[in-house]
Parts: structure tokens; C-alpha cells; sequence
């Protein structure tokens, strides 16, 4: 009778400590920073200005016109929501793992390398120090996105690997950041510190975020909400212009400006109320976009969504419009199509998570942690194939630092450490 009481004992213990393993890893809270919760975030962000009822815009004559958003596009809201929030009860979240190698000094000096020589590369050409969006936009290629990406990853990666012993490179990465934002791409800016957000609350809530984390962020976003109303005149050198727009009584306008929201919601507002279908789709697509340098012979059919909405929909808008992933799915799908989003994009951030789980490079996660960040913040002002090209390319970044580095070892194993002595290399011979 004693030994099987003991047995009990023992198989009580076993499944205790079996159900701590399991909260341990799987019951991560639901105020986590998940992909789900970044969606959320980011979809109630862009949704929000419909609260405000509507927004005023300037057609290319100079023209106001107030814009009101459609009653039935709160429903659209409202159904969107759901859909992102019963993905965060479907999708349970697994404990995320950032543990990652000691020896970093190999990807720490290929990110160095590579942001001289891209950024060599971008500043030696002119127009991007143009005034003009449109001359910026035009002259933007692959080494620039090298260029972009390799500054974020340098930062997420710094963050992994202990700022202490990446001083030089956060250093460099963050001074890379600058000059994009001078340049005028204020979204990489604004993903690094999507991306450090999550690996800080990816596994706590955010409730436990500190206030000063909460102002930082938010003059975070005040700054570059701003800074769009400027930068042109700052490129320009008309510093008489900036002063007068961050001035107190302009300095609503121009954060106004600066804010895409209100343009971005009229692309859902505009496709529901009209019950406008989009007539060809380059959604089959996107599982193609992942192979190297597809995305070239990507968007010259005219079925890209920006192209066949603008004109159609915004014929007298001044500027750039982009686009709205959720307008997107209901131009293709109708309502079935907010699931269907959801379900996308859960699905590929729990591959991705996994992958990180699973890896020990901190070049490889920093590069998979931005891409989750582009699928499920930055796609709010996306295409689902540019969003899927946007991962796919800072993806392949991380993947080519880390892979010269496995290279590297290949050719040159390292002596373990353990039979290294001052002596020089000792054999045990047991």
C-alpha cells in the first residue's frame, strides 16, 4: 500500500510540475504584446479618426473639401475588430524565447560593413537630399532597402545581444535612422521601436509598461506626425518655413498633416459605401513573394489596389494616398474577407514565431521580429503583397548576415573554448 501511495505521490508531483511547464510556456497573458495584440493596436490607431466623424483635404488647386465618413463603415470597424479579437482567444500565444548566442561579434561587424558601404551608396546619391517626394520615391532601390533594413535590424539586434556590448553598433544604427528620416521615410523609425516594444511586452502585459515608456512613445509619435509637415522645407533649407509651422497656433495642422489615419480610414469608408469590388487582384501572388527578387516583375499589370482606387476614388487628392489592407480584403472578398485577413496573417506570424523560438542568432530574430512588426503594424497602410515583400526583404537581410557568419564558421571552426589554455590547445584524453 505504501509504494503505490508513493506512486501517487510521484504522478501528482509529475503532473504538477507538468502543468507549471505548461503555463510556464503557453499562458502568456492576454495583454501580452502578440502579433494578434499588435494587430489590434494598430487597426483601433487607423480607425480611430472615424470618432472625429471626418477630416478635411486640399485637392491639387488648393481646393478644401470636408471629407464625412459613412455611417456603415463603423459597422465595417466594428466587424473588423471582432474578427482581430477572436483571433486573440483562437491563436493561444506561446511564451516567446529571445535567448540568443554569446558570440555576436561576427554579425555585429557584417552589420557595421554593410551600413557603411549601403549607406555610402545612398548618400552618394543625390536625389534622395531632394526636396521632393516624388524625385525620393523614384530613386529608391534595393541598396537603399538593404540600407533601411540593416539600421533596424542593427538596433533590434543591439537590444538582443546587450546594448553594452553593442555600443558601436546602435551607434551607427541609430545615426542610419536619422538620415533615413531625413530623407523622408519616417516608418523606420517608428518599426524600430514597434520592434523593441515587442521583445520588451512580448511575454508581460502592457499594463506593466512604465509611464515613461508610455510618453516616450507618444512624443514618439507626436515628432513624426510633425515632421512630415516639415521635412521638404527642411531638405530645402527653408528653416523660416519649419518655424513657422511648429509654431503653437499651427502646430495642430501640421501634426494633422502628418497624421494618415484620416486618409487611410477614407479608403474603407469610400469601398463600403459604394460597394466597390476591385475588378483583378494580385493576391495570388503573395505566396510567390517570397522568392528573391520577385517582387520585380511585381504590380506592371494594373491590379495592384492603389492603382485601380486613386484614380477611380481620390481623382483630386493632392498627395499620395497608399492604401488600407482592410478595404483591400472587402473590395475582393466583401465582409468574409476581414476573417480571411486575420486568419492570414495569425498564420504567418505563428510560423515566424516558432522560427524564432527556434534559432539563436540575434541578427536572424532582430530581422524575423521586424518582419512581424511589418505584417501586423505597418500593413495597416498596405497591400498584403507589399506588406508580404516588406518582411520578405528585411528577412533576407537577417538571413545574409547570418549567413556569412555560419560560412564563416564552416570554413573556420573555432577551437572550443573548454580545451583552449594558456598554454595553447590541450587534448583530453579522458
Amino acid at each position: 500500500m505504501r509504494s503505490i501511495g508513493r506512486e501517487i505521490a510521484y504522478f501528482e508531483q509529475g503532473s504538477r510540475l507538468k502543468v507549471q511547464d505548461f503555463r510556464r510556456d503557453y499562458l502568456v497573458s492576454p495583454f501580452a504584446l502578440t502579433p494578434q495584440m499588435l494587430l489590434l493596436i494598430s487597426s483601433l490607431v487607423y480607425f480611430v479618426p472615424f470618432v472625429a466623424g471626418g477630416f478635411q483635404y486640399v485637392d491639387i488647386g488648393g481646393r478644401k473639401y470636408d471629407f464625412a465618413y459613412d455611417l456603415g463603415t463603423g459597422y465595417a470597424i466594428a466587424i473588423a475588430i471582432a474578427c482581430v479579437v477572436a483571433a486573440m482567444v483562437i491563436f493561444v500565444p506561446r511564451r516567446q524565447n529571445f535567448q540568443i548566442d554569446n558570440d555576436g561579434q561576427g554579425e555585429s561587424l557584417i552589420i557595421i560593413a554593410m551600413i557603411a558601404i549601403f549607406g555610402g551608396i545612398s548618400i552618394a546619391n543625390p536625389a534622395l537630399f531632394s526636396a521632393s517626394k516624388a524625385d525620393v520615391l523614384s530613386s529608391t532601390g534595393r541598396f537603399q532597402y538593404i540600407f533601411y533594413n540593416t539600421c533596424i535590424i542593427g538596433v533590434v539586434f543591439g537590444v538582443l545581444s546587450g546594448w553594452k556590448q553593442s555600443k558601436f553598433v546602435m551607434a551607427l544604427s541609430c545615426l542610419g535612422l536619422l538620415f533615413t528620416l531625413y530623407i523622408g521615410h519616417r516608418s523606420s523609425i517608428a518599426i524600430t521601436i514597434l520592434s523593441l516594444l515587442y521583445i520588451r511586452y512580448r511575454n508581460v502585459p502592457l499594463m506593466m509598461m512604465k509611464k515613461r515608456y508610455v510618453i516616450g512613445g507618444l512624443s514618439a509619435f507626436f515628432f513624426l506626425a510633425v515632421y512630415k509637415a516639415v521635412y521638404s522645407a527642411v531638405k530645402a533649407g527653408n528653416f523660416e518655413l519649419v518655424g513657422q509651422k511648429i509654431k503653437f497656433d499651427q502646430l495642430s495642422d501640421s501634426t494633422l498633416v502628418g497624421l494618415e489615419q484620416f486618409v487611410t480610414l477614407a479608403h474603407l469608408d469610400l469601398i463600403v459605401k459604394y460597394g466597390y469590388t476591385l475588378p483583378c487582384s494580385n493576391l495570388w501572388l503573395v505566396p510567390l513573394s517570397f522568392i528573391p527578387f520577385s517582387d520585380a516583375v511585381f504590380g506592371k499589370d494594373g491590379c495592384t489596389y492603389n492603382e485601380q482606387v486613386q484614380p477611380l476614388l481620390f481623382p483630386g487628392y493632392s498627395g499620395g494616398v497608399a492604401a488600407n489592407i482592410w478595404a483591400e480584403f472587402y473590395a475582393n472578398f466583401g465582409y468574409a474577407g476581414f476573417p480571411l485577413l486575420v486568419v492570414i496573417l495569425s498564420l504567418a506570424c505563428v510560423a515566424i514565431e516558432a522560427i524564432i523560438r527556434n534559432v539563436r542568432s540575434a541578427a536572424l530574430k532582430a530581422g524575423l521580429i521586424v518582419a512581424i512588426i511589418h505584417l501586423t503594424f505597418y500593413i495597416q497602410r498596405k497591400e498584403l503583397l507589399g506588406a508580404f515583400i516588406s518582411a520578405k526583404r528585411v528577412i533576407l537581410v537577417a538571413l545574409f548576415i547570418f549567413g556569412l557568419v555560419y560560412v564563416h564558421r564552416m570554413c573556420f571552426p573555432q577551437v572550443p573554448a573548454g580545451v583552449m589554455g594558456p598554454g595553447g590547445l590541450r587534448r583530453d584524453h579522458g
